[in-house]
């Protein structure tokens, strides 16, 4: 074999070689499975159950990712919630996206999706959006509910857009919805930094939420600091629409102890109506602790109070209903397993 045959051979290899490489992809299997049980006493009434979700959202997902060459890559990522209590589940109403990204332009993602405002209610409570200790009990909307609006935790029909990685700690992302109907018309966004134990971020969101063409409007500023075992948090959160607002600020910390940590939230709400002089708080005390037994595998527990004023409506959600100024107390123990 001359010179020139054996040059475009190796040539030939060489480019096949490149290409495979360029068009490798993988599919992971993931889950959550999160089951322990409460006790709730909301006013005189108390209930014992079998819970699920106390630190993490029991899921099953699938999610996969291409490399296309020159950068680019293009992903999927399905994701359900399931009952482990009961054994139901079987949707993919948590996450159903896909996605083009290069590593220099960033992102583009389509479909049912978190809400860049979402991110900072989840990111910077010591208990996450989980249990009775979680922030979202009083954060979310209006009274703690998160059906106030439907873009409050995800948005269908969206289209996101996320800044690329290697902008100095820099990061963000921006989502507009099309709602397909008078209702769920959602543009938002969200921008921060993080960099030497700092974390800190913007959100602005705003969603046409009746067919009276009504404006659910959100903004919240939210951040963490660590430094050694101790992680500090805090957020500012505000939900309008029309005559009603509800202003929250939460401040939080996780502190590392062998193979645990120690988690503890204050949470602040405080709810008006101008249209017939409702004026209410709502304050949520909690502390927990989470034991890991491995990386996959943890046990938890978290006790949490929710103090009313006299007409306050605020209260942990799964017990009985409440009467106008009642407390509202919470206990939970769990086992928490990932795969």
């Amino acid at each position: 074999m001359n010179f020139q045959v054996k040059l475009c051979v190796a040539a030939a290899l060489a480019a096949a070689s490149a290409l495979a490489a360029a068009q490798t992809s993988s599919v992971t299997v993931f889950g959550v499975l999160d089951v322990g049980v409460q006790r709730l006493k909301n006013g005189n009434k108390t209930l014992n159950l079998e819970s699920i979700d106390g630190m993490q959202t029991s899921r099953i997902g699938f999610r996969g990712q291409e490399q296309l060459g020159g950068g680019l890559s293009a992903s999927f990522h399905l994701e359900g919630a399931i009952g482990p209590d009961i054994g139901s589940g079987g949707d993919w109403r948590r996450r159903a996206t896909v996605s083009l990204a290069s590593k220099d332009a960033g992102e583009v993602r389509l479909g049912r999706d978190y809400t860049p405002t979402f991110w900072n209610i989840s990111r910077f409570n010591a208990f996450g959006t989980n249990g009775v200790g979680a922030a979202s009990n009083l954060v979310y909307g209006f009274d703690g509910v998160s059906g106030t609006s439907k873009t409050v935790i995800r948005s269908d029909n969206s289209v996101g857009y996320f800044l690329p990685g290697g902008l100095g700690g820099v990061y963000g992302q921006a989502m507009v919805a099309a709602g397909e109907g008078s209702t769920g018309r959602y543009v938002g966004a969200r921008v921060g930094y993080a960099g030497s134990g700092l974390d800190v971020a913007l959100g602005l969101s705003e969603t046409t939420n009746n067919a009276a063409g009504d404006k659910f409007k959100v903004f919240n500023l939210g951040g963490s600091y660590t430094v050694g075992a101790l992680k500090l948090l805090g957020l500012v959160h505000n939900s309008k629409q029309t005559t009603r607002e509800q202003k929250n600020w939460v401040v939080g910390a996780h502190y590392a102890v062998g193979s645990g940590i120690v988690r503890a939230s204050y949470v602040n709400a405080r709810s008006r109506n101008s249209a017939n002089g409702e004026d209410y708080t709502g304050k949520l005390f909690a502390l927990g602790y989470v034991h890991n037994l491995s990386k996959r595998t943890s046990l938890y527990t978290t006790l949490s109070q929710v103090n009313n004023s006299r007409t306050g409506r605020f209260l942990i959600p799964g017990g009985s209903a409440i009467a106008l100024g009642d407390d509202s107390r919470g206990l939970e123990a769990g086992i928490y397993h990932s795969f």
